[in-house]
Parts: C-alpha cells; structure tokens; sequence
C-alpha cells in the first residue's frame, strides 16, 4: 500500500517487516528519506510525530515495557515510555557505532561531512538521554556550541579500530 504525505510531498511505503536495527511488524510505517533511516530524527521528534498520528516506535518495544498509546494523546510522559524510548535510542546507538567505520572508508569532503553527520546524531541521542528521554517536555535539538563541537569532532576523528 502506497501512502502519500501531501503536505510534505513525500511518499511512504506499507511494509509487514523492515529490520534496520529495529524491527517493525504490521500495518507500521516507517518513512525512507533519501534512501537513509533516520532513527535519532525519529525518537527526537515522537511528541511531534503523535500529534499528527505518527509513531515509529516498534509497538513490540511498546508492549514490552508496558506503555500506552493513551498517555501520548494525553501528553503524559510516563516511566513504561521513557524505557521504550531509552530501548530505542541505544539500538541506534549501536547503530551508530557500527556505522561509524563508513566515515573513515571515504575521503575528502564526504569524510568531513560523514564524521560530522554520524557526530550530530551521537549528539542527538546524548541529548535524549540527558532529558530522560522526555520528548513531550523538552525535545532535544543542536546549538551553535553543538556546532563547534560537531566540527571540532570531525576533525579530530580518531579512525575506528
């Protein structure tokens, strides 16, 4: 089943399973941009995302730690979500960290940019985890210190052993 997002001109795929570290099963959705997942993206925005009746939170990791689709449409950030959320967010963690080696196979720019983007989202999942994964009350986003430290990062890089 095809789904089109008129308002953002992208389209989205149905599929029964999708395994990219997490797995999804069912009638979920998981949006492809780019041809890249975008995981950090995803648990950074999820208060945004239920609000216009998106979820990318595997609902087996749901169920497992007992949240409740109820407390999102009631804006209450519960202990069962913040472990869904803290589960989700050290799978991509390892992800990254697997992922990491691709930045040190390429050179020149695409290094740069590589390294800069794999440390903007270490970034991101560290300020999940340093707000206890509370995205109803304080999502997590980059500053111009961020920036620096983004650059100073990709520049400094220390090749995977």
């Amino acid at each position: 089943m095809k789904i089109v997002n008129r308002k953002f001109g992208r389209d989205y795929q149905e599929v029964e399973r999708f395994e990219a570290g997490v797995v999804l099963f069912g009638s979920e959705v998981k949006a492809i941009r780019g041809g890249g997942l975008q995981l950090d993206n995803f648990w950074q925005d999820l208060a945004r995302d239920w609000a216009t009746g998106r979820l990318y939170v595997p609902l087996d990791v749901v169920r497992a730690h007992g949240a409740r689709l109820e407390d999102l449409d009631l804006g209450r950030w519960t202990p069962e979500w913040r472990t869904a959320l803290q589960e989700v967010g050290d799978r991509t963690r390892a992800l990254f960290a697997a992922g990491r080696p691709v930045a040190d196979g390429v050179r020149g720019r695409l290094r740069l940019e590589l390294r800069a983007t794999w440390l903007g989202g270490h970034r991101i999942l560290d300020r999940l985890a340093e707000t206890d994964y509370d995205v109803f009350h304080a999502r997590p986003s980059l500053a111009w210190p961020d920036a620096a430290r983004i650059a100073a990062g990709a520049l400094l890089w220390r090749r995977s052993a």
